[in-house]
């Protein structure tokens, strides 16, 4: 009797457990297939080698440079909270600097609701810059030149509308937006505060062959991009005897002159704002593509000051004395040589011009810059570039003591996407 009774209480705890475990292994199952279907994981690695040569004037020879870096590593985390509700963390590693590069939530657009709202951590919608090169571009060079003048990075906010339009067999899509910095340069009374704004519109034609993208971008002041931070980056500053001295000016690799005033306590602002537009055009078909960007100030760039102080940190003018008035441009053009070349691999080559107007002495731009490259996917997830890319400067920023003439500059980068 007793041996049965144990059987029994055996048995029911064998069921218990076995129960148990089936609806561990169900709550796994579940937990594993909301993580499958709404969250997403993106990595990209990049490593880069290059050889620099830069002519100088009155230096006879060349001064010559290489460098092997593992230039990004980032890992990219998009959770879906809702079907109108978008989650995004994009923590990266970037030549010697870890940070996070992107944060922010998204809430639309849907499929009845065409309307969408980021915000948090993100890059602002002016003009295309890397979305309209095949190169690789930044921090292993300084490709393309729009990134200095128009890459706007800070907390803030986009809303925008996008509608898409069947019509005659073909797709139609107008994107309209609206943003929103908390910048990190100042106004004229020292105040950090929401008083960045602009806008971006664009208009999308597709067929079964070919795709058409137009558009154009304005912003209130373009001095909290990232050209303008790196140029103060670069910069030291130091106090002595309660004066503030610029020191060590090395900012892409020219020097520049002292300004002496009252200590700098870390902070910058601006006489006034400085507007900035941007104009962008790409047209694809079949394996060939084509990207065109413009930005440029409206009116010039003058002087910058520390807070509390009227004396000028730095004073940007020509060679007439004259303040800068910064204009980028490039153009693109490229194709996907595998089809008609019978090739095993996908392999892209691509063309490049850049110039520029009274961009350097801030930015370190070129006034010319003429590339070629190639993309060749050595696997899967793998992209083997090369590339070749000439400059040559302005030579009229003498008093900068800038005196590059040329520069000739060979890279190439293995890039793995997941």
């Amino acid at each position: 009797m007793k041996k049965g009774v144990m059987m029994i209480v055996v048995l029911f705890v064998a069921i218990g457990l076995l129960a148990s475990l089936s609806y561990a292994q169900e709550a796994e199952k579940a937990i594993i297939n909301t993580i499958s279907e709404r969250i997403e994981i993106t990595g990209e690695l990049e490593t880069g080698f290059w050889v620099d040569s830069m002519g100088r004037k009155g230096i006879s020879g060349r001064t010559e440079d290489t460098e092997f870096q593992l230039t990004t590593a980032a890992l990219a985390v998009d959770a879906k909270v809702t079907d109108w509700i978008d989650v995004t963390v994009v923590p990266m590693f970037e030549v010697d600097d870890f940070f996070v590069d992107e944060g922010h939530v998204t809430i639309g657009p849907t499929d009845t609701v065409p309307v969408y709202f980021t915000a948090g951590l993100l890059y602002f919608p002016f003009g295309k810059r890397e979305e309209y090169t095949h190169f690789p571009d930044e921090p292993l060079v300084n490709l393309p030149a729009t990134l200095y003048l128009g890459e706007i990075w800070d907390p803030g906010f986009v809303a925008g509308i996008t509608k898409e339009i069947p019509f005659a067999g073909l797709s139609h899509k107008i994107t309209i937006e609206a943003f929103g910095v908390y910048p990190k340069v100042t106004d004229s009374l020292g105040n950090r505060q929401l008083d960045n704004f602009g806008f971006n519109v664009c208009y999308n034609l597709s067929g079964d062959e070919y795709k058409f993208e137009i558009g154009g971008s304005y912003i209130n002041n373009v001095l909290n991009s990232r050209g303008i931070k790196d140029f103060f980056a670069d910069q030291e500053i130091t106090e002595i005897a309660g004066v503030g001295v610029l020191t060590g000016l090395t900012h892409r690799g020219f020097e520049y002159k002292r300004f002496d005033g009252p200590a700098w306590d870390g902070k910058i602002r601006t006489e006034r704002d400085v507007d900035a537009v941007a104009a962008y055009m790409s047209a694809e078909y079949k394996n060939f593509y084509l990207t065109a960007e413009y930005m440029g100030v409206t009116e010039p760039i003058r002087s910058f000051y520390w807070e509390g102080s009227n004396v000028p940190l730095v004073t940007l003018t020509d060679s007439e004395g004259k303040s800068l008035h910064p204009h980028v441009w490039g153009v693109e053009i490229g194709a996907g040589l595998e089809d008609y070349l019978a090739l095993p691999v996908p392999v892209e080559a691509m063309f490049r011009y850049e110039g520029s107007l009274e961009a350097q002495p801030i930015y370190g731009i070129p006034r010319n810059r003429w590339a070629i490259g190639l993309n060749v996917g050595i696997y899967k997830y793998a992209t083997w570039s090369l590339a070749y890319a000439y400059s040559d400067y302005d030579p009229d920023y003498t008093q900068y003591n800038d005196n590059r003439t040329n520069r000739n500059l060979f890279f190439s980068q293995i890039a793995i996407k997941f």
